[in-house]
């Protein structure tokens, strides 16, 4: 798992006039990271898997989704592109991220975004966005996460 924060912009002191809720809670529980990397869908990982694996998946079935996760990982972890792969987000199987940057953080589930420090993409995002583009994947979006 990589450490690294290098190159991140602080949050603005103020909070937004949107309703956020104010701290962790039950209902907003605490976060103690931030992840900066690429995000996609279930689409677009079940398509990746489908293709590293020769095998034709379906976003439908549980099992073909945790296929598609597994050697999606094994491919990013196993090779020098100091980057992790990870599912995020309230629903398992939905969102997954090719994590490139991390850094402690407190913070909370529904938390202003204005208030969560952004990643800026550097060397590392290059190198991962040589292998999405050496693999096909062309949905994505680079972003940092509550994690």
């Amino acid at each position: 798992m990589l450490q690294e924060a290098s190159t991140f912009n602080p949050p603005s002191a103020a909070q937004s006039q949107t309703s956020y809720p104010s701290g962790p809670s039950e209902e907003n529980p605490p976060r103690r990271r931030i992840v900066g990397g690429f995000v996609f869908d279930i689409a677009t990982c079940i398509a990746w898997g489908s293709r590293i694996s020769k095998t034709p998946l379906n976003p439908e079935v549980r099992n073909d989704c945790i296929a598609a996760f597994w050697v999606i990982m094994k491919k990013v972890e196993s090779k020098p592109y100091h980057a992790y792969f990870a599912m995020f987000g309230p629903e398992s199987y939905k969102q997954y991220i090719i994590v490139t940057q991390s850094a402690p953080f407190r913070g909370w589930k529904g938390m202003d975004p204005e208030l969560i420090p952004k990643f800026e993409e550097g060397g590392r995002e290059a190198i991962a966005r040589e292998l999405l583009k050496a693999e096909g994947v062309t949905e994505y979006e680079f972003r940092t996460e509550l994690y």
